[in-house]
């Protein structure tokens, strides 16, 4: 063999030597690529998820503030409310306690002028047969002679 085949021949054998460490080397970073362009993918779909729930969590927080609002003004008008019925109840009892001696005069007058007699007063009203005779007097219709 010649000097220039064995030159040729070492050259080759170097050449083919480099590319059968080089092979490896680029399938890896091959590999390593598609990866990594897998990875970025599931990396944007989570991202585009998180944001996502994101609006949803403002959406349901705008909900829930809306609703605590609406609550609050509700808590208010029931408040008012059970103040102005525990109000009337107190000037129903004091109206009551006021009036319980009181005779239903105001009542047999209106009785008597729709027509009531004084027995009727008597018995439904329990005035004395002397109070409705004088209502009925005083109240009654006055036929025309």
């Amino acid at each position: 063999m010649t000097a220039t085949a064995i030159i040729e021949s070492t050259n080759m054998s170097e050449t083919l030597l480099a590319f059968l460490v080089a092979v490896p080397g680029v399938a890896l970073a091959l590999v390593a690529w598609v990866m990594s362009i897998g990875i970025n993918r599931r990396l944007h779909d989570a991202q585009t998820r998180i944001e996502a729930m994101h609006e949803e969590f403002e959406l349901l927080r705008q909900s829930i503030s809306g609703l605590t609002a609406g609550a609050l003004g509700v808590d208010r008008r029931v408040r008012r409310l059970e103040q102005r019925g525990k109000e009337l109840a107190e000037r129903q009892d004091s109206y009551e306690i006021q009036h319980a001696d009181e005779r239903p005069y105001g009542h047999a007058i209106r009785l008597v002028q729709q027509g009531a007699s004084a027995r009727r007063l008597v018995s439904e009203l329990e005035l004395s047969e002397s109070e409705a005779d004088l209502i009925v007097r005083m109240h009654g219709r006055r036929d025309s002679a």
